[in-house]
């Protein structure tokens, strides 16, 4: 470093300049006086013309002519083979996205809000679930339904039903075997079924004093309990397949033993490391105070189902909207609200409160957390694909890197020798641009100009003194400007070496 600072030194004291002038000259270098790569040859985008973006604009508008669909794939293809052009496809969907010829998509993943019932005590919340099991017999499939009960607090499998249909008689069936061995649950949740919802299930739960606790239509991760169930099940068992001639009620029988079989292992396996069997948590006491937390707890969610459930304001909206529409939710409900919710815009936060109330007010039953968040993913997607629309616009718009070249082709004067005023202001045009191709654009004009210049005259020394003094005299741009706009003229002032021109400028 001593090396670059010396360097400078000397430079300033050859061209009678103050030290702080060229002080920052060698930030284009390394510790081994190495060069940097400037932005011209960076990478292939530093290859990307605006008479490539017209060749792909117009390949584009072909096709669309012709009344066919774009696929990017197959539009890459014919870019590399027709137009002979190695570009990727990120590059090419965002040129035609620039160009309103794609439509912007962007993806990212954000958590989802769900509401969980999953704990807390055992025999306190059973899930019940059906599912569809097939017995082969001689190549021949007898579909039977098999109701499963499985305590939501110690995943313990507690009951089941086989039946031919999902019935009433066989829900009721699972719940009475999971009481008569372990008594009573405080409540049952499981899917709207016709017959879980039936009214004989309804004065068979009242009967005994069961809360029912009914899941939403289209939503398996409300019940997870007994799916989780089932998955575990069939992997287990696999495909059910008997090689015999037997009758409908053999495959009843074999069906019945293989199910029960798995409950009694399900159930001696626990359902996480350094934890207690399933069957050794249905055996732990509980209190009839805890029992009376649980059932309030099922009574009050049953109750916030048909309530307002709104939202936020990037966590600190979370509790204005509690406590203006007079919530009272769990402590994992809020901290997963507040947790998904950081993921999300303000902006579409707010356009999502408004799109909230208004759906409400149609039909009060859309009064719920997970509709609050549907809509807001779906406005969070529609904002960040306009962001990512604007940028491509900004990059590869075809009619503004047309202006634009035609604008700084106006500037140049190709009758008369360029002068240090018309370099610098080509050189702060690419400094204060934040449209990359015209940069790049600005950055080949100051090289053809600078090299034409430097040509013209016989010592470099008192030619870079007039680009400084110059420089030094730009109102309107601060110290760092000034640096880039210097560094940027000052590698092309330089002699010819081995190494390429080169510049951290960007």
């Amino acid at each position: 470093m001593r090396s670059k600072s010396f360097a400078a030194r000397l430079i300033a004291w050859v061209l009678h300049l103050p030290v702080g002038t060229l002080f920052s000259w060698d930030q284009g270098f390394d510790d081994q006086m190495k060069p940097y790569k400037i932005l011209d040859n960076r990478g292939k985008s530093g290859k990307l013309t605006i008479e490539i973006v017209r060749k792909i604009v117009d390949c584009a508008k072909k096709i669309k002519a012709e009344k066919r669909r774009i696929r990017i794939k197959s539009f890459v293809n014919i870019i590399k083979e027709q137009l002979r052009l190695d570009l990727g496809r990120k590059t090419v969907t965002e040129i035609l996205i620039a160009n309103d010829l794609w439509k912007a998509e962007t993806r990212r993943r954000r958590p989802r809000f769900y509401q969980s019932l999953c704990r807390r005590i055992p025999n306190g919340l059973l899930s019940l679930d059906g599912s569809e099991l097939v017995v082969f017999i001689n190549g021949i499939g007898y579909r039977y339904n098999v109701e499963l009960a499985v305590d939501v607090g110690s995943f313990c499998h507690t009951g089941c039903s086989i039946a031919d249909t999902e019935t009433a008689d066989a829900v009721i069936m699972a719940i009475e075997q999971h009481r008569r061995q372990w008594g009573d649950p405080v409540g049952v949740i499981f899917d709207s079924g016709s017959a879980n919802l039936s009214d004989e299930v309804k004065t068979y739960l009242k009967g005994y004093g069961i809360e029912m606790v009914p899941v939403g239509p289209g939503n398996p991760k409300g019940n997870g309990t007994d799916e989780g169930a089932f998955s575990q099940m069939k992997k287990t068992l696999g495909p059910l397949k008997i090689d015999a001639c037997s009758p409908r009620a053999l495959a009843k029988s074999i069906l019945e033993m293989v199910v029960s079989l798995y409950i009694r292992m399900r159930n001696q396996m626990g359902l996480r490391r350094n934890e207690a069997t399933p069957r050794a948590q249905m055996q732990a006491t509980v209190t009839d105070e805890q029992r009376q937390i649980e059932r309030k707890r099922l009574v009050a969610h049953n109750q916030s189902r048909g309530a307002s459930d709104p939202n936020q304001g990037k966590v600190e909206r979370i509790q204005f909207i509690i406590d203006y529409n007079g919530l009272v939710p769990e402590e994992a409900e809020r901290k997963r609200a507040e947790n998904c919710i950081r993921f999300y815009d303000p902006d579409a936060i707010s356009q999502s409160e408004e799109a909230f109330l208004k759906a409400i007010n149609r039909d009060p039953r859309r009064r719920s957390l997970p509709y609050f968040f549907g809509i807001l993913r779906n406005i969070q997607q529609k904002i960040d694909d306009d962001h990512y629309q604007t940028y491509c616009r900004n990059r590869y718009n075809y009619e503004s890197m047309l202006k634009e070249e035609r604008r700084l082709q106006e500037q140049q004067k190709p009758d008369e020798p360029a002068r240090v005023q018309d370099i610098i202001k080509m050189a702060v045009q690419a400094a204060t641009r934040s449209l990359r191709s015209i940069k790049e654009l600005a950055i080949r004009r100051v090289k053809e100009w600078t090299e034409e210049l430097v040509k013209s005259v016989q010592y470099v020394g008192p030619l870079k003194k007039q680009f400084i003094d110059a420089i030094g005299a730009l109102g309107h741009l601060d110290e760092n400007q000034k640096e880039n706009v210097w560094k940027l003229i000052e590698q092309f002032l330089m002699p010819k070496t081995g190494a390429e021109s080169v510049t951290q400028f960007s």
